[in-house]
């Protein structure tokens, strides 16, 4: 292939973003070069869980039967740790336009076949293709790359950056990289596994909040394990990843994995959970975890990369058409990503802001420890908090109280179960009380210890804050229901729960 041919659109980065973008565009009969590092199949450092919501969209890129054939769990519950004591057993919700059931597969397999989804669409792979440059011209974007056998370059009417979080693409268009919030990983397989209870296990301790750890285990006892915190420039990591990863699979994970055979070293991952300068340029949309798209409140990126690629691939087709692919051109992909998850990530990032700050991770512990006994007893308020935790339900509902209100138990034998869990229905709420005012004492006796960093905090709260009541003076939560898309073909045979 020449340098001078112009393609389409050229993708760089073949990831669930990449390769979902990739066949979108080629399956409207556009001509796509989809472009990566690697060669295929190749691993990538993941949790390995696929969610309702990315189960959505593998049925609308039209391989959710062949992944759905790989894997060996399909999982609706999930057990719930808080400082290393069971809380509850919770499951994704019904009645959502998405499944009630989440999936496992390692992402070699799952990246491979997304790309093989792409080929089949029609799009073209090279893979060992490491971009050096971006040049924006007036008729297309020359992209330089190093290959084993030396320099190419390939060029695109329109270019979409799905090249992660250290991407060049987002580089490129003045972005800087990994200066806001992250999250720093470690993850390591095992097989063999004993698992008793839910296939999904997360937990949450004082020693690594704001962050969790996580066990998900397939049908095999094949499981991938592993622990993340969140950083950013004001609060470090409070240990060292390592020893912490070691210390949570020796003390939460020690008995499921006493048989168990570690499948090669640890691997390191980060992603990034911040706004950056820009997702788009003249000729150029970023996606998935180069855009920073991953969800501020649970972690998740894959169904994020997915469906950022489904606006960007329809903005593309349109910009082509109409013969206009600036910035100006592209600009729809921002504003129908901006309606249709902007309200939800910037709740999602204040949360997050807020539970980063390591004096209030007993406080916020103390407050996930109430809320989960509540939800132990309600199954509706169960479903509403999971639902708002994985996505499926639009975290921005949390805002709304008539929202809060018909969430919320009204029972009052729940009530009394959470206050029984503290010494029964007279010295419960009691001691209820004096444990919120108790983690809050002692998280303002910590942050007068800093008061420069947690000043700092206070102000980046305080903005979140009021640019999200600014906005949400103008939107109404509800149910994350992607725009344009139909109802999948998993619920028109009964497969997946349809939405009520």
């Amino acid at each position: 292939m020449s340098g001078e041919h112009i393609h389409d659109v050229v993708v760089v980065g073949a990831g669930p973003g990449g390769s979902s973008a990739a066949a979108f565009l080629a399956r409207e009969g556009l001509d796509v070069l989809l472009l990566d590092r690697s060669e295929f199949p190749r691993d990538k450092v993941c949790g390995d869980g696929l969610t309702p919501q990315a189960v959505y969209w593998l049925d609308q890129l039209g391989c959710a039967d062949e992944v759905m054939a790989q894997t060996e769990a399909c999982i609706r519950d999930c057990d719930l740790f808080i400082n290393g004591k069971h809380l509850l057993t919770g499951g994704f919700p019904v009645g959502t336009a998405y499944p009630d059931f989440a999936i496992l597969l390692d992402r070699k397999r799952f990246d491979d076949t997304l790309r093989r989804n792409a080929i089949v669409k029609g799009a073209t792979f090279e893979g060992g293709r490491i971009l050096r440059e971006v040049q924006v011209g007036r008729d297309a974007v020359e992209l330089t790359c190093q290959t084993r056998e030396g320099t190419r370059s390939f060029k695109g009417r329109i270019v979409i950056g799905a090249d992660g979080v250290s991407s060049t693409v987002s580089r490129a268009i003045g972005n800087t990289l990994k200066t806001g919030a992250m999250a720093l990983s470690l993850r390591a397989y095992y097989r063999d596994v004993e698992c008793e209870g839910a296939q999904i296990k997360v937990y949450f301790d004082r020693d690594y909040f704001p962050g969790y750890g996580w066990l998900f285990v397939d049908d095999k006892g094949f499981a991938n394990v592993g622990l993340g915190y969140a950083v950013d420039r004001n609060f470090s990591m409070p240990g060292k990843l390592a020893e912490d990863f070691r210390r949570f699979l020796d003390r939460e994970l020690g008995t499921m994995l006493r048989h168990a055979t570690r499948c090669g070293a640890p691997s390191g991952g980060s992603a990034a959970f911040f706004k950056p300068n820009a997702i788009l340029a003249d000729r150029i949309m970023l996606v998935g975890d180069a855009a920073n798209h991953a969800d501020p409140l649970n972690g998740g990126g894959i169904h994020k990369a997915m469906e950022s690629a489904f606006f960007a691939a329809e903005t593309a087709v349109a910009a082509l058409a109409a013969g206009d692919c600036s910035a100006r051109g592209l600009r729809a992909y921002e504003r129908r990503w901006g309606r249709h998850v902007g309200f939800d990530w910037q709740t999602a990032e204040l949360f997050l802001s807020i539970a980063k700050n390591p004096h209030l991770r007993d406080f916020c512990l103390f407050t996930l420890t109430q809320i989960g006994r509540l939800t132990d007893a309600d199954r509706q308020f169960q479903e509403f908090c999971s639902g708002v935790f994985s996505g499926a339900i639009s975290q921005s509902i949390c805002l709304s109280p008539r929202a809060l209100y018909h969430a919320f138990p009204k029972d009052p034998r729940v009530w009394q179960t959470m206050f029984a869990a503290e010494g029964g229905s007279i010295l419960g709420p009691m001691r209820i009380a004096r444990g919120a005012a108790q983690s809050l004492g002692l998280a303002g006796a910590e942050m007068v210890r800093d008061p420069l960093a947690n000043l700092d905090w206070g102000i980046e709260v305080a903005t979140k804050a009021v640019r999200l009541v600014q906005r949400g003076v103008a939107e109404t939560p509800g149910l994350t229901q992607p725009a344009g898309i139909h109802h999948t073909s998993l619920q028109r045979q009964g497969r997946i729960a349809a939405p009520a």
